[in-house]
């Protein structure tokens, strides 16, 4: 990660979702497109490649749909990253050492320290002329385990009435509803807030009862979790009622069909939960950063290998096989379940502007 975004104070990054290094020419051209391009249908769908033309749509999409600017304003963020996770999963972006807090790689900070380092950053980047408007609260876990953390950065932004400028994105691995239960009236107040968005990642597709094992494979967690993450996310949609997105990680064990039927299954379940979900899911790509193949050799020598891999080439598994069985699982996804569900002009839209309750921007 360290060679991917630059660190601020040792224990926070700055992350630029669409990067000018990128080698993605939609997203070169995104950078340097006129607004009126920007909310067009010109960079959704997939690219030639088979993946999405802009992977990360969101925050950027979700905060400028809230704060009615342009999308590139928010594309850099702020990542305060939390020193511990209740999952292990296998392809996992974060060295080890950074999810285990009794290696000591963390440290205490108060959410007053924290916002002040964001703003000494701010202002610097702003000198020249690089926006940095939203603070991304990551792990790690935060929203499952330490949800009050979450709340600590919005009084934090009110208290300085910056609510108005900086919007909150949140990632969530769905693990458990527990604390977020004792913390669900603050939490519901501040969804209604318009700089607040939440993402949660679904770590195989299937519908809870299908894809458990492969869930318990890929996180290290009993096979009924799975269902909790179903809970969890139904949890941030109908009671929280914050706008939540969702990723989705392209790990299924066997063949297209098994691709097919699992992400139908998928699809079905997150509909359940709200009619609009499933567009507003992101099938995530897993590249392959410095920590992931430590991750996957570690998981493969703990019997929880990723699928087709023998740990004899990391490298030609990865190109040859993990990557185009994420494209196909991508494919599927948004090329033949999304076209069965809804209509051409609601899969044109970017995720954002799929609403999931009455009166939400559009």
């Amino acid at each position: 990660m360290t060679k991917d975004t630059p660190i601020t104070e040792r224990y926070f990054r700055i992350r630029e979702y669409i990067k000018p290094r990128d080698s993605n020419p939609y997203a070169q051209e995104w950078l340097n497109a006129p607004l009126s391009d920007i909310w067009a249908t010109k960079f959704t769908g997939l690219a030639e490649d088979g993946f999405q033309k802009l992977e990360f749509q969101n925050p950027a999409y979700a905060a400028a749909l809230r704060f009615r600017g342009d999308p590139r304003e928010y594309n850099d963020t702020f990542v305060i990253q939390t020193n511990g996770c209740d999952f292990e999963c296998s392809f996992c972006f974060e060295d080890r050492e950074l999810n285990r807090p009794e290696h000591g790689k963390g440290k205490y900070f108060a959410v007053r320290e924290m916002i002040d380092i964001f703003l000494g950053e701010r202002a610097s980047r702003l000198k020249k002329k690089l926006p940095l408007n939203v603070i991304r609260l990551s792990g790690g876990e935060v929203a499952c385990l330490a949800p009050e953390l979450i709340l600590d950065v919005q009084c934090e932004l009110e208290k300085r009435g910056l609510a108005d400028q900086i919007y909150l994105w949140v990632d969530c691995n769905l693990s458990t509803t527990k604390y977020l239960q004792y913390v669900k009236d603050d939490l519901r107040e501040l969804a209604s807030k318009k700089n607040f968005g939440i993402v949660g990642c679904l770590k195989t597709a299937g519908n809870g009862r299908s894809g458990d094992n492969d869930f318990s494979r890929i996180t290290r967690v009993r096979p009924d979790y799975f269902e909790k993450q179903f809970e969890t996310l139904d949890f941030l949609v109908n009671t929280i009622q914050a706008d939540t997105y969702v990723y989705l990680i392209p790990i299924i064990w066997g063949d297209s069909e098994t691709y097919r039927q699992r992400l139908w299954e998928c699809a079905k379940r997150l509909s359940q939960i709200n009619a609009n979900l499933p567009p507003r899911t992101n099938v995530l790509r897993i590249r392959d950063y410095t920590p992931v193949e430590t991750n996957i050799s570690a998981a493969f020598t703990e019997g929880r290998p990723l699928p087709k891999y023998d740990n004899s080439n990391y490298r030609d598994w990865f190109d040859r096989v993990f990557v185009q069985d994420q494209k196909r699982i991508t494919r599927i996804w948004y090329e033949e379940i999304m076209p069965k569900m809804f209509r051409s002009d609601q899969l044109t839209k970017y995720r954002c502007q799929i609403p999931l309750y009455s009166g939400a921007p559009a």
